[in-house]
């Protein structure tokens, strides 16, 4: 009977101190992911940004200038739940695009300005925290 004791008691200690360490490890893990989170999955953007960055590439300003819009649409459309999950990183954005907009929309748009434009929104995009402005 003592044998049968300590071997439950071998086997179900370590058991429990490992399941413990795996829940608390990802409980950690999740809640350091929501933090970093911030504005969620900008994938959507980011995509049509990759569109615009091809169209600029190839010369094709007046492709970029069309698809730039459906990112300015779908931006504003999305203000109201972007905003408050994060208004810094929000804000950066949100500034990249302006200067993108604006550098697509002037009466002769420069191909270069476009391009450096569109990867600073690019990046913004992909880690808005880590973007220097």
């Amino acid at each position: 009977m003592k044998q049968l004791l300590l071997a439950t008691a071998l086997i179900a200690l370590p058991v429990a101190a490992f399941t413990g360490y795996s829940v608390f490890v990802t409980k950690a893990a999740t809640e350091s992911t929501a933090q970093s989170a911030g504005l969620g999955d900008l994938s959507a953007f980011r995509a049509i940004i990759t569109d615009v960055q091809a169209s600029a590439a190839k010369g094709d300003l007046a492709a970029a200038k069309t698809r730039i819009k459906d990112f300015e649409i779908a931006w504003d459309d999305n203000e109201t739940g972007l905003k408050p999950q994060d208004p810094a990183h929000w804000r950066q954005i949100d500034d990249a695009a302006d200067a993108t907009l604006t550098a697509l929309r002037t009466t002769t748009p420069d191909q270069s300005g476009v391009i450096a434009t569109l990867a600073a929104l690019q990046a913004t995009l992909q880690s808005p925290s880590q973007v220097v402005q």
